[in-house]
């Protein structure tokens, strides 16, 4: 029983090889303005960041991209105070992991609650913005109302004016405003399709076509701001929370991750049936390197998949003709193929083989044929430059 437990206890962490890790924590200092001590930031494992924060604050906003990219293709991470939560410290936690020996920009953007009458100036200031901007677009030209842009046009302008207005404000949730909805891109099109000459017959107390027509014009715009207000005043909630200090790094290395070698063993078969009565096999162990098509950190499917090639190390395969089977390496055939990873330790691995049928008139046949084996994998650490 000890022998059976002791075999399963080695089989499970072959299986999880870091189930027993801990996710490593660094610390942001907001006095020294320094992360981690000044040393690299934990690279291809997922890590916290905690730090202290003054009184009120509510929310920290963590966002993180490589410099040699854009901002827009910047993580964001958030904490949230906890309802009644007192103390003066927070912990953000980094999931999704950052590559070995890169350059990222940080920035730490710090929230608390918004007053009321900051929010009331910054409804204001977005509301004028959106006046303003569909009074220079809209105009009145041979009985209807034209727009000088296009409604994706529009629609894309307004939302921009909602997201530089409300620039420091965050909703608790961290969410970002969604855009105007189709109620308001609707809306764009009955103007487009509204035709001022049937305004005598919407607002009949007024006795001149002219004043009529200037009327329903202004009768819609202002259906058109007021309901682009109404959506504004949806996401512009009292409970919204307002950045009051910001604190970035920019280019700020990540660790270097040793290189390593894998090594691949197993047995495989070859597939023999050129010159022979019926299909065959030939068996043999195998050795070589795998190469990974991906990195485990980022992309676990690519990382089980490999690219394998070494050598079938026997040196007394023959087919049944009696005929020696070698190849062009060491005497021996060369394996060339793709391997999956069952069990993070097991590999199953197909691919083509070349090798040389010496016949029995004393000629050499070489020949490509498929194989099939299963093999351990055995990383062995570098240690020489970056990954």
């Amino acid at each position: 029983m000890k022998l059976i437990y002791s075999a399963v206890l080695i089989f499970f962490l072959f299986q999880s090889p870091y189930s027993f890790s801990q996710i490593p924590t660094i610390n942001l200092d907001i006095i020294q303005t320094e992360i981690n001590g000044g040393n690299p930031l934990p690279s291809e494992e997922s890590f916290y960041i905690r730090g202290a924060i003054p009184k009120n604050i509510e929310m920290v906003q963590v966002s993180i991209f490589q410099s040699k990219k854009s901002e827009s293709k910047a993580y964001s991470y958030f904490w949230k105070a906890p309802f009644g939560y007192e103390e003066l410290s927070y912990q953000v936690l980094v999931s999704d992991p950052l590559r070995s020996s890169e350059e990222y920009d940080l920035r730490f953007s710090f929230y608390r609650q918004a007053g009321k009458d900051q929010m009331e100036e910054v409804r204001n200031l977005i509301f004028q913005n959106i006046e303003t901007y569909l009074s220079t677009v809209t105009t009145v030209q041979r009985g209807k109302i034209k727009f000088l842009d296009s409604n994706e046009l529009i629609l894309s302008r307004l939302n921009q004016i909602v997201e530089e207005g409300a620039y420091y404000f965050e909703l608790p949730n961290g969410k970002s405003f969604s855009g105007f909805s189709d109620l308001i891109k609707n809306k764009l099109e009955q103007g487009r399709k509204l035709k001022l000459k049937d305004a005598k017959l919407n607002l009949p107390d007024l006795e001149e076509d002219q004043n009529a027509r200037a009327a329903y014009a202004a009768t819609y715009l202002k259906e058109l701001q007021s309901t682009l207000k109404s959506e504004v005043n949806q996401y512009l909630t009292p409970n919204m929370l307002v950045r009051v200090d910001e604190l970035s790094f920019q280019k700020y290395p990540t660790e270097k991750k040793p290189n390593s070698l894998t090594l691949n063993a197993g047995y495989g078969a070859i597939m023999l049936s050129q010159g022979l009565p019926e299909r065959e096999f030939v068996s043999s162990p195998y050795a070589g390197l795998s190469f990974p098509l991906g990195n485990r950190a980022f992309s676990r499917f690519m990382n089980n998949l490999t690219l394998s090639t070494g050598v079938f190390i026997s040196g007394k395969m023959e087919n049944s003709l009696n005929e020696r089977i070698s190849g062009p390496l060491l005497d021996r055939p060369v394996y060339a193929g793709l391997g999956y990873n069952i069990f993070r330790f097991f590999r199953i691995n197909a691919g083509a083989t070349f090798l040389t049928t010496n016949q029995m008139d004393g000629s050499k046949n070489r020949t490509i044929n498929p194989y099939v084996g299963i093999s351990a994998d055995f990383r062995i650490w570098l240690g020489l430059g970056n990954k």
